[in-house]
This record gives C-alpha cells, sequence and structure tokens, in this order.
C-alpha cells in the first residue's frame, strides 16, 4: 500500500508540476526535457518496465486529446484575430475560444484597463460555447446551466466601444505544440503512478461527506486548479479522472470542474496578455464569486 502511495504522489505531483510550469513561456520549450526525467522516475519506482514502456506510451496517453488541444492552441497562438466591441469578444470566444480573443486583443487593445475587461469577458464566454476553453476540449460542452452561467461571468467584463484595435500581422508559433505533447506524457505519469485513481476515488466520496458543499468545493478546486496550473494540461488530466469515476450517477462533478477550470484561468490570462491588474482581478474576484454561488444553488 505504502508503495502505491508513493508513485502516486511522486508521478501524479511531477504531473502537477508540468502542469504548474506550463503557464511560463521561458519555461515551456523545456517541459518535454522535464517530462523525460519523470519518465526516468517512473521507471525508478517500477511503476514503468521497459518491456512494456512504449506499448502503455501509445495506448495510455491521451494522444487524441493532446492533438485536438495542439491544433487549437497553435491557431490560436497566431492572435491573427482583432475584435474590440464587448458583444463580438462574447461571440467569438463562445464559437472559437477564449485564447482566441485574449491574443487578439493582447497585439491590438491599445489600453490595459480595457483590455483587462475584455479578457475576462472572453474567459466567461468561453463556457457558453463547446469549443470556448482549452479544458473544454478535453471535458466537453458543459450544458445550458454552464452556457448560463458563462454569460453571467462575461457580463462582469462588460465595457464600452473604444477604440479599433491595432492591425499587427499574426505570429506563428510553433512552440505552442510543446504544452500539447508535455500534456499527454504528464497525464500518462499520473496514470502509471494511480494518482488518477485516487483523485477520481476522493470525487466519489465528496457527496457523501459533503452532501450540501460538494459542488462548491469541485468548483472551487477547478478554479484553484485553473490558477496554477496551464487549463487545456490540467482538462486532458480531469477527463482521465472522471473516466474513472465510475461511481458518479450525475453530471454535476464534470460542469463544476469544468465552469472553476475556465474562470479560474482568466487571472493567468491577465497576466499573459499584460492587461491591468488593478482592474482586472476585482472583477476576477466577482467572477469567482458567480461561480460560488451558482455551484451552490443548482
Amino acid at each position: 500500500m505504502a508503495e502505491i502511495v508513493r508513485n502516486a504522489l511522486v508521478l501524479g505531483g511531477s504531473a502537477a508540476l508540468l502542469a504548474g510550469l506550463g503557464q511560463h513561456a521561458r519555461v515551456r520549450p523545456y517541459l518535454p526535457f522535464l517530462a523525460l526525467v519523470g519518465v526516468v522516475g517512473a521507471l525508478g519506482l517500477g511503476a514503468l518496465h521497459p518491456t512494456w514502456a512504449l506499448a502503455s506510451l501509445l495506448a495510455d496517453a491521451p494522444w487524441l486529446g493532446a492533438l485536438a488541444l495542439a491544433a487549437w492552441s497553435l491557431h490560436a497562438g497566431t492572435g491573427w484575430l482583432r475584435v474590440g466591441a464587448w458583444p463580438l469578444v462574447v461571440l467569438v470566444a463562445a464559437l472559437l475560444g477564449d485564447r482566441f480573443v485574449a491574443l487578439g486583443l493582447a497585439l491590438g487593445e491599445p489600453d490595459p484597463a480595457r483590455r483587462a475587461r475584455l479578457v475576462l469577458a472572453a474567459s466567461g464566454a468561453s463556457l457558453v460555447g463547446p469549443l470556448g476553453s482549452a479544458a473544454g476540449l478535453s471535458l466537453g460542452w458543459g450544458g445550458m446551466e454552464v452556457a448560463l452561467l458563462g454569460l453571467l461571468a462575461a457580463s462582469v467584463g462588460y465595457t464600452r466601444a473604444g477604440q479599433p484595435p491595432e492591425r499587427v500581422a499574426p505570429r506563428f508559433a510553433p512552440i505552442e505544440l510543446v504544452l500539447p505533447l508535455t500534456a499527454a506524457l504528464g497525464v500518462w505519469l499520473a496514470t502509471l503512478g494511480g494518482a488518477l485513481e485516487f483523485v477520481a476515488q476522493g470525487i466519489e466520496q465528496l457527496p457523501l461527506l459533503f452532501p450540501r458543499a460538494h459542488g462548491v468545493l469541485l468548483a472551487s478546486a477547478g478554479a484553484l486548479a485553473g490558477v496554477l496550473g496551464d487549463e487545456g494540461f490540467l482538462g486532458l488530466g480531469v477527463a482521465g479522472v472522471l473516466d474513472r469515476a465510475g461511481a458518479l450517477h450525475d453530471d454535476l462533478a464534470r460542469q463544476r470542474l469544468l465552469a472553476g477550470l475556465a474562470l479560474g484561468g482568466g487571472l493567468p490570462l491577465l497576466v499573459l496578455t499584460r492587461s491591468s491588474l488593478r482592474v482586472g482581478v476585482p472583477l476576477w474576484l466577482l467572477q469567482l464569486l458567480i461561480l460560488g454561488g451558482w455551484a451552490w444553488l443548482s
């Protein structure tokens, strides 16, 4: 038993560390090498054996999800889309994703205070459509209740029309391919260590231990994870956890974790786009209060 717990802590912690480092652009090019260190660790712990390592890597790592995330991230990372009006920000974020809007705003919106509002509007609107958020690529659409939550969260970032966005040439960023690759390896490491099963068991117990507050706890955990780690990476991991949580008889856990990841990820988007934190952080906290109220009442 001690060996199982040790493997889960070491390899699950390695995956969590990779997800956290994925937030930092300067570290991102080195993530595959750090993932290889985790693979060596799995071999040393006995959680992986050279004779079946390649077969396990091909079969157990979430390559299809990572491929979808890579295509989405690579396209969004070009920053080709320029929208400056709040209704268009909400519409485009719901249809294509918050990063499409946020990175375009980072390149084209000169006012950091207005940029903060629109970035958070995009973060909220990412819950409206099926392709709006990086986490949603793995976890799927949240349904009408989550979409209404997204619209309410997007309204927090409402601002009047400003100057048209500046015209800036799109940038091709192949570095966006690194994180999805590392995400697949990280989730694989967590799978080898049994960390996904442990988390799944914990989620299954929450309704029994906290029958009234388990929804708020899941949404809060998702929001905290969205702050500390890369949303797409974590979406792949949460999808793997929910696949193992067979005792759940409804969709509430998936919806709350999805909502928490998307809205929690609004703070890293503010930092990524160099938006005004003085304006953005209070509005982001308001979004989290809305998330908590929704999770408690729904």
